[in-house]
């Protein structure tokens, strides 16, 4: 298969009503709410992944690396313009909106320190363990069906980006090994920043929580509860083999079983989109 149909640049155009429900997982409002905290950084985030990898172009020889890596940072670019577009409304309709807003400021500022400050080989680790853990959450989301209790809009958002999550799951990995560390400081580099990355995510979600207890309580109770606590159960029966899978020596994204719903969902959004380079 062609670099280009592997890891194809999907030019998307969601839309993102005032009204959306922000609970748009069915009966979890936590967890809903964490999901939209953690996309709050993507357009700080995702911009310094992107400055990192165009950053180690210069250090590649290796010509289809080098394509895919230029794919990576295009869809990355998609990704964050279509987040951005739905934490603008985000902000407008949840009461947490003016913490969030410094939030952002402060992850903005972090970033971009970091892609200033830091050595190239830790702001790839970084973005490595980013990537090996968001590839491997994508695929387990996959295969427990998360996306059937889903509420659209934000459905749809979250499914085209975790399906290319997945697509580009070795770019990051293999510039790494190009350019960066070795095993153990990718390990210990990745690892960190999967713990700071997740830090991040729970100080935007308790502003989110903090900020808007009614709709959290209204959800709180017992059959509800015992739903979501049976859902995160099998999550986590899925999940876990497969983050630990990331930490070993000889873990290669290439070789990561892919779900059954990868392949009708890449065609499902190539079919949507505005434009598919």
């Amino acid at each position: 298969m062609a670099i280009a149909d592997d890891i194809p640049v999907r030019r998307m155009n969601f839309e993102f009503p005032e009204d959306m429900d922000l609970v748009f997982i069915e009966d979890d409002p936590e967890l809903s709410y964490f999901f939209v905290a953690a996309w709050m950084m993507l357009p700080h985030l995702e911009p310094y992944l992107i400055r990192s990898v165009q950053a180690a172009m210069a250090k590649v020889q290796d010509a289809p690396l080098l394509e895919e890596m230029k794919r990576f940072c295009a869809q990355e670019g998609q990704h964050y313009r279509q987040h951005a577009k739905m934490n603008a409304v985000v902000k407008r309709i949840h009461p947490a909106g003016p913490q969030l807003e410094a939030l952002e400021s402060e992850v903005e500022a972090l970033f971009q320190r970091w892609t200033a400050t830091k050595p190239l080989r830790f702001n790839l680790a970084y973005a490595e363990g980013f990537e090996s853990m968001t590839a491997a959450g994508s695929v387990t989301q996959m295969e427990v069906g998360m996306f059937d209790y889903m509420r659209e809009p934000i459905r749809g958002l979250m499914f085209w980006h975790i399906m290319e999550e997945v697509e580009h799951r070795t770019v990051c990995f293999d510039a790494c090994r190009k350019v960066g560390g070795g095993y153990f400081y990718r390990l210990t580099v990745g690892t960190w920043a999967q713990m700071h990355y997740l830090g991040l995510c729970k100080r935007f979600a308790g502003a989110m929580i903090a900020a808007d207890p009614e709709t959290i309580a209204r959800y709180n109770t017992p059959e509800r509860a015992e739903k979501r606590k049976a859902r995160r159960k099998a999550y986590a029966a899925k999940a876990l083999p497969k983050q630990l899978a990331t930490y070993m020596p000889w873990y290669n994204p290439r070789t990561m079983r892919l779900p059954d719903a990868f392949e009708p969902a890449r065609a499902e959004y190539t079919s949507l989109a505005a434009s598919v380079q």
